[in-house]
């Protein structure tokens, strides 16, 4: 597509038109990339059509925020744009591998062991269900809908988003948001000590087994 000063000025301003353009001109060429490097040994992961299809969003997600519309020129090549974008989200992707994943807050949080562990286990489930119920009466209206949405019933960030009436940013920072809460209250009670925030993210802190 041709970047003209029209163009470029409705693509800063966020015109939904010029960004599904933006979108269907670029998507395809920027998925055909990615797939190359994977297959060269580079971030193979990507060889997996969801991990591809995950960072092909991402990248937009993070291209179509208005910071990034703004910093782009128009004399670049936007594929040249979007792939440094990209590399951007693998290379945090790739620091992620510890983490506890976004989408599944919440797996890890038992561990079974001996003849027992099965025991244990159900009895640890119990009080983990009863420590988020209580987590989750002192929420607000709109965080205890949030948190339904994203890490009960497991809807995309997009989605969430519609359904609260917020832009996919406001809903990444108030996830987060949650997140960290949740981290300190669980952690109050006795529950993944070894984890801390970074980023949008858990992880495991340095020498925790």
């Amino acid at each position: 597509m041709e970047w003209d000063d029209d163009t470029l000025r409705r693509f800063r301003e966020g015109t939904p038109e010029v960004l599904a353009e933006v979108y269907r001109a670029h998507a395809e060429p920027l998925a055909r990339l990615l797939k190359a490097a994977a297959w060269r040994g580079t971030f193979t992961r990507l060889r997996n059509a969801m991990e591809l299809e995950n960072t092909l969003l991402e990248t937009f997600a993070r291209a179509f925020e208005p910071r990034t519309r703004t910093a782009y020129n128009g004399s670049r090549p936007y594929a040249h744009f979007l792939m440094g974008i990209a590399r951007n989200v693998l290379l945090e992707q790739s620091r992620e591998r510890e983490v506890v994943g976004r989408d599944e807050p919440f797996e890890g949080l038992t561990e079974s062991s001996g003849e027992d562990g099965g025991l244990a286990e159900l009895l640890e489930d119990r009080e983990v269900e009863a420590l988020l119920a209580a987590f989750k009466d002192g929420l607000t209206r709109e965080e205890h809908r949030l948190f339904e949405l994203r890490f009960g019933e497991g809807v995309a960030q997009e989605e969430a988003a519609t359904a609260l009436g917020l832009t996919r940013i406001q809903v990444r920072r108030r996830e987060f948001g949650l997140k960290s809460r949740l981290l300190g209250f669980l952690q109050s009670k006795g529950y993944l000590e070894d984890l801390e925030t970074q980023g949008w993210s858990f992880f495991k802190r340095r020498g925790a087994r």
